[in-house]
């Protein structure tokens, strides 16, 4: 390939005729999309991948991989990875990767606030936060037999 453009170009053509891709912008930088939620974005002089599991382990090994933040902030992103242009023939894998992990979904820490309505946790009932129900054998009264021993020890 002539450039970095270029192979972003021939790989976004290959995922919106075989994967459901649609084109689009992401905080001014070219994306791919699938279902509104974008996986692979290009930069000047690499791409960044959204992966999980053993493939973003794989890609964050390459030299000059990193960790990336779509927004540019200091703190990088843990599902963002940046893969500069000296590994682009590895791209193509990485993209149909992220597609397809974008395809299966995410999990709900991953979708934005307020998508997923989520059950706030419910407290217990102090009543079943019981020494009783934690001890079916438990007696009080073989707790303070216990007492009288202690104190006779530190005599």
């Amino acid at each position: 390939m002539a450039n970095a453009r270029t192979r972003y170009d021939t790989i976004c053509e290959y995922l919106v005729r075989t994967h459901e891709t649609s084109l689009g912008q992401l905080f001014g930088k070219p994306c791919a999309m699938i279902k509104g939620h974008a996986f692979m974005v290009f930069c000047f002089d690499g791409m960044a991948f959204r992966l999980k599991g053993r493939v973003r382990l794989q890609a964050s090994a390459l030299a000059g991989s990193r960790y990336w933040d779509p927004l540019g902030r200091d703190v990088p992103s843990m599902d963002w990875i940046y893969v500069p242009e000296a590994h682009f023939l590895r791209w193509d894998r990485f993209a149909l990767d992220a597609a397809r992990f974008c395809k299966e979904g995410f999990s709900v820490r991953d979708l934005p606030r307020g998508s997923v309505s989520v059950e706030a946790p419910t407290t217990p009932d102090p009543a079943e936060r019981s020494v009783r129900k934690l001890v079916p054998t438990f007696s009080f009264s073989k707790l303070w037999a216990l007492v009288p021993l202690v104190g006779r020890s530190d005599r």
